[in-house]
C-alpha cells in the first residue's frame, strides 16, 4: 500500500445507487474531468458499463490486480500523465472485472475534456 493514502470502500462519495436486488447494486458515477477518486476498495465483482464513452485512468493503490475483460465495445490504452493505465472508451463499452479475494484498491481520474458517466453493477 502507499503510503498516507486513506482508503475507503466502494462506494466512495459520489457514487449513487440506482437499484438494488438480493444478488447485485446498481452504482451510477460521473467522472468529472481532472478531478480524481479517494483511493477506493471493491471487494465484489462488478461489471461496468460507459453509454457514452470517454476517457479513464486506473492507479492502482493496494491489494490484487483486478482480471478486466471487455465484453462489448472497445477500450483503446493512451498515454497517460499519471502512473497511472490510461484508456480511451468506446460509447456503448461493457467491462468485467473480478476482484480478487483480498479486494483491490485503486483510484480513478478522467484525463478527458469531458464528464464520463459509468454505471456499474456489483455482484453480492
Amino acid at each position: 500500500m502507499k503510503d498516507n493514502v486513506e482508503i475507503v470502500d466502494f462506494p466512495s462519495a459520489g457514487v449513487r445507487a440506482v437499484d438494488e436486488a438480493e444478488r447485485f447494486v446498481v452504482w451510477e458515477e460521473i467522472f468529472s474531468p481532472g478531478v480524481a477518486t479517494c483511493a477506493h476498495r471493491h471487494r465484489r465483482d462488478y461489471i461496468a458499463f460507459f453509454p457514452d464513452g470517454g476517457e479513464l485512468t486506473l492507479s492502482h493503490v493496494a491489494g490484487g490486480f483486478e482480471d478486466y475483460a471487455v465484453l462489448s465495445g472497445e477500450m483503446s490504452p493512451l498515454p497517460s500523465s499519471t502512473s497511472g493505465a490510461r484508456f480511451a472508451i468506446a460509447p456503448g463499452t461493457a467491462i468485467r472485472s473480478r476482484v480478487p479475494p483480498e479486494g483491490t484498491v485503486h483510484v480513478a481520474l478522467n484525463e478527458g475534456g469531458r464528464p464520463l458517466r459509468m454505471v456499474l453493477v456489483e455482484f453480492k
